[in-house]
């Protein structure tokens, strides 16, 4: 009997079909889990399978050097083979890894600062590359200009207010007022913003000239001063003792106050100095005055006995001239059974008036030439709002019979005296006019059932929306934040962030404050 042995020559053949079928193996492996991780979207699936396809194309490779006629030696046909499945195992998952990565909010930053907590406040302009007050809860402020972050000294009982054109910031503390210039150019050697200081309360500032208010052994007057002059105050005329201050603009209060303002209360809620300077006497009433004579202008606003809020806004939506908008004076005034009648003054002229309300308990808004009203009206047990603008005689609801046959609303992201932004069921962002109810834009939402939150202010609304996971290797928990300006619906800033948000707030100028990760980031157009 005769056996026949296995030669050298042939143990090659062996290792190179066993080669061959591990790669066979591993590139079916590769292809199970590619088709598994676009159907579950699963990451790990997806780099398992650019690693496989890597180990069997090595495989495949070794197992062709391994044949007969092969030149290189057993250890070079090894690192020829492990690095072809190195670099295609590389190639199938970094770059994907890349295409999907987020990067860190942090990189888009115009400006960085600590984290905002309870009771900080944010205070801003509409216009472009305006400065931001961020006042801090202990008293102390940051202002935000021209990307860096400049701190103010201040006490939690003093009072910031940026000036209407946000080239100055006040600092009111109920016996002298000191006035900043906001120029980064100008900063003194010890870090400080050049200022000057004045006796007095601050009542308005308007360009230049600011009026204030002081008082001196029971007797008080009003003056008015030429900030970029150091004569003595433009005019000085007397006033009586005892007065009040005006109403907040954008910020919902009762109809009848049950304590009337102090000279500081609206400065201290708004964060903005109002450009047109307002007087009370108890005798007369309410009356605007000429920052730069001190003379009353048109006729008597309120009289002193009226219930009535009032405030300085911007002009009204439909302005005769939007490129130079003029300041108005609004007051809406509560009769005894609770209905409310608003009024717009230009220059001490009526503009518009509207109607009686409907009689009821309410709070009001005085915003943007419009007085919007939250409360329930008398023989209703349902809360609603109702508004009272240059277009319409009679209060109405916002969006008026122009909203009445659209689709029901999921969310609102906010409202202000021009417009209200909400979500509805067809995963669809839109923005209405609040006096007409015009529908001004839209804008889609990653899905119908997208988790959405954001807010509304100065003309800007920051939205965040959960985005639909559609790669195995995106991050999971992306979520996409927009600046929208509102009157236009322009996105001036779209970006995908992974990090956990903790607040967002809209700021002037098509920003917004972002707070991730233990600091807050301002983010511009």
């Amino acid at each position: 009997m005769s056996h026949q042995r296995t030669t050298p020559a042939q143990a090659p053949w062996l290792d190179r079909t066993t080669t061959l079928g591990a790669a066979v193996v591993l590139l079916a492996l590769a292809g199970i889990c590619a088709l598994l991780g676009d159907h579950v979207v699963l990451g790990a699936l997806r780099l398992a399978a650019g690693v496989l396809t890597g180990l069997g194309l090595g495989a495949a490779l070794l197992a062709l050097l391994s044949g007969r006629r092969a030149r290189l030696a057993p250890h070079p046909r090894l690192l020829v083979a492990a690095g072809t499945a190195l670099a295609t195992a590389l190639v199938l998952t970094v770059p994907a890894v890349l295409a999907t990565r987020v990067d860190p909010l942090a990189d888009r930053a115009e400006a960085t600062l600590g984290a905002l907590g309870e009771g900080d406040t944010v205070h801003s302009l509409p216009a472009p590359d305006s400065p931001v007050l961020v006042r801090r809860a202990d008293g102390t402020a940051q202002v935000l200009i021209d990307g860096g972050v400049h701190v103010v000294e201040a006490t939690e009982h003093d009072v910031l207010a940026l000036s209407a054109d946000g080239k100055r910031l006040v600092r009111a503390t109920g016996v002298v007022t000191e006035v900043l210039l906001l120029d980064p150019t100008e900063i003194t050697p010890d870090g400080a913003f050049p200022s000057r200081t004045f006796e007095g309360t601050p009542l308005a500032l308007a360009g230049d000239l600011i009026v204030l208010r002081s008082c001196t052994e029971g007797l008080c007057r009003l003056s008015g001063v030429d900030l970029t002059a150091e004569e003595e105050p433009l005019w000085v005329v007397s006033t009586p003792t005892e007065t009040r201050g005006s109403d907040p603009v954008g910020v919902e209060v009762p109809a009848r106050h049950q304590q009337a303002p102090g000279l500081l209360d609206a400065l201290r809620a708004t964060g903005v100095m109002p450009p047109v300077p307002l007087s009370f006497d108890p005798g007369q009433g309410w009356v605007q005055l000429d920052p730069e004579t001190g003379f009353p202008i048109g006729r008597i606003l309120v009289g002193p006995e009226e219930e009535c809020r009032i405030a300085v806004t911007g002009e009204a939506v439909a302005a005769p001239d939007p490129l130079h908008p003029a300041p108005l004076v609004l007051t809406v005034c509560s009769a005894d059974d609770g209905a409310l009648t608003a009024t717009a003054f230009r220059d001490g002229a009526v503009l518009w008036e509207s109607a009686p309300s409907p009689t009821g308990a309410w709070s009001v808004r005085l915003d943007q030439g419009r007085v919007l009203a939250t409360g329930t009206a008398e023989g209703s047990d349902t809360a609603g709002e109702i508004i009272a603008s240059e277009q319409r005689a009679d209060w109405t609801a916002p969006g008026g019979e122009g909203l009445e046959q659209v689709a029901a609303f999921t969310a609102r992201i906010g409202i202000d005296g021009a417009a209200m932004v909400v979500t509805n069921e067809s995963g669809q962002l839109l923005a209405y006019e609040l006096a007409g109810g015009a529908h001004t834009w839209t804008l889609p939402l990653a899905s119908p059932d997208a988790e959405v939150r954001g807010t509304l202010a100065d003309g800007i609304a920051v939205v965040l929306d959960s985005v639909v996971r559609e790669r195995p290797l995106q991050p999971r928990g992306t979520q996409r934040l927009r600046v929208i300006d509102v009157t236009t619906g322009e996105v001036n800033l779209e970006v995908l962030l992974a990090e956990q948000v903790d607040a967002v707030r809209a700021v002037g100028g098509g920003r917004a404050l972002v707070t991730v990760e233990g600091e807050t980031l301002l983010l511009g157009s």
